[in-house]
Parts: C-alpha cells; structure tokens; sequence
C-alpha cells in the first residue's frame, strides 16, 4: 500500500485507486471508489487539512511536490455533478434482513450526522435527522466563510445525502422541543452529533471584557460589530483564526492585525 492510502486519510479513503480512476478519465469509478469511505470529497476535498494528513504523506513530496490530492478528490466531486452521478449510481444498499425494519435517530445535521446518516442508509435502516436550523451542513455552513467553501457544494452534497431516503425533522433542538426519552421510545438507536461549535477559554484575564468574541460564535451567529476604522486582533493561528481574519478583512476593515 502507498504511504498516501494507508496513514494520510482518516477516512482511509483510496488515493491510490481513486487517482488512477482520474488519469483514466474514469471518473464514475472514482467517485466510486470515494464513495466507499466518505459521501463528502466535495467538501473534503476543499477544507481538510492536506498537506498535514494526505499530501503529508505522498512519498512525491520527499524530492519534490506532492500530489495535490485534495484538489483531484474535489475535481471528482464536480465531474459526478456535471455527469448527474448520484450517490444511488454509485453505492449498493445492501440487504440485511436483521437491520430492514431498524430506525435511528440523529440529532444533528452537520458533517458527523450527515455522514453517519449516509452510511446507516447504505445498510437499509430507516435514518432521520433532527436538525434545530432550517437548513442542514452545521459548521459546513455557519462555521466556514464562502470564500472558502461554497454553500452550494454543501446544498449539493446534502442533496444526495437526501436521496438515499434520509429524513428530516427541521427546527428541531435538543432541550427545547424535543427530548432523548421521546426518540428512545421512538427509535432502536440515536446518534448525537450536536458538534461542539464553542470557542475554547484562554482563562485570561480581560477575556470577557465587551468587544472580545470568541470565532467560533463569530463565524456561527454573524453578529458582527461594525469595524470600521477599529484595530482588530486575532489570537490563534489555526484555521478559525484564519477564517475570522479574512471575514472580518471582507467586512471592509479598514485595519486589521493579526497577532498569533
């Protein structure tokens, strides 16, 4: 196995087979081969860190570049849409008399719940999301700016999630309209993918003195203040500080600092 396929991915997608698909111009049997391991390279193949997991590992980056690995999982994405490629022309459901008549629930539409809702489908059970938005994609809507992800990969790709026979309970929230002891006696099982979209104390202090915000919340509620013509200071270096930076940049600051 190529270093790529058997450490870089969390998923554990196939690299290897999915690129050799491309250069093949087969791309149904790449998405195919996607498929197996994750029902989001649209997203993935934008926003995960690459040259960390993936591209980290490609054995081309010892003496040179690497592949640009996330780039092609994302060239696969659009190729599926351009050629009208469902998930359904892509995956089997597989039959399993034991799971049939078996149903979950999944509180939370994000990248976890949708994920999970995908592949419970795949195996025939009865899956419904309770989403407390209107909308679903979680963090992949509210927590990363378009720039740098477009929504409407993310309508697409929960699109396709939808058609596998995945329903939908909108405006749903934990603790206010629904609760564990409704849809315990309601369903075999229920997966809680909330996410946890909280912005990590620093215990310093000022920290909670006006005009400080945690990006994470930023990001979520768009509760911006007015910029104009304030310093604005990020602290962190990662990519919610880079998100924030350049969002707040795109709200027409007329400075800005970034001190990691």
């Amino acid at each position: 196995m190529k270093p790529c396929s058997q450490k870089g991915c969390p998923l554990n997608n196939n690299i290897p087979e999915f690129i050799k698909a491309v250069k093949e111009e087969d791309y149904k049997q790449a998405y195919t081969i996607l498929s197996e391991t994750t029902v989001l390279p649209g997203i993935c193949g934008k926003i995960c860190p690459h040259t960390k997991q993936c591209q980290g590992s490609c054995v081309r980056g010892i003496k040179g570049e690497p592949v640009s690995i996330g780039d092609i999982e994302s060239y696969v994405f659009e190729k599926a849409i351009e050629n009208e490629y469902s998930l359904r022309d892509v995956i089997t459901i597989e039959e399993n008399k034991d799971l049939e008549n078996k149903k979950v629930a999944i509180v939370g539409g994000g990248p976890a719940g949708l994920t999970c809702a995908a592949f419970l489908a795949k195996y025939g059970i009865q899956v419904t999301i309770y989403e407390k938005y209107n909308y679903l994609g979680g963090l992949l809507v509210h927590g990363i700016p378009e720039f740098r992800l477009s929504k409407e990969v993310v309508k697409e790709t929960v699109k396709r999630i939808l058609d596998l026979g995945v329903k939908v309970e909108y405006n749903k929230e934990l603790g206010k309209n629904i609760d564990l002891t409704q849809l315990d006696e309601k369903y075999d099982a229920i997966f809680l993918s909330m996410g946890a979209n909280k912005s990590a104390k620093m215990g310093v202090k000022g920290e909670n003195l006006e005009g400080v915000y945690g990006g994470n919340e930023l990001l979520e509620y768009n509760s911006h203040p007015n910029y104009d013509g304030k310093v604005v200071c990020v602290i962190g270096g990662g990519n919610v500080a880079m998100d924030c930076s350049r969002t707040i940049k795109r709200l027409r600051s007329k400075r800005s600092k970034h001190y990691i």
